[in-house]
């Protein structure tokens, strides 16, 4: 499985980063490589099976924290 998921993430190489890259748009190539990194690294993590716990419960208590109830 892990195979697959490096295939599809060498496609997304192939198509989103190097022409960013080839044009030279650094902000661009920046973001989308820390969004791929990320990505990839659930992916990995994910088709190897590892529980990763959900990101909503920290998320809501920092919307709270900022809004308020």
């Amino acid at each position: 499985m892990i195979f697959l998921v490096l295939i599809v993430y060498a496609v997304l190489i192939l198509y989103e980063f190097i022409p960013l890259y080839k044009q030279k748009q650094w902000p661009e190539f920046a973001a989308n490589a820390v969004l791929g990194v990320l990505s990839l690294t659930v992916a990995i993590l994910l088709s190897v099976e590892v529980k990763i716990p959900s990101p909503s419960k920290p998320i809501s208590n920092v919307i709270t924290s900022v809004f308020g109830k």
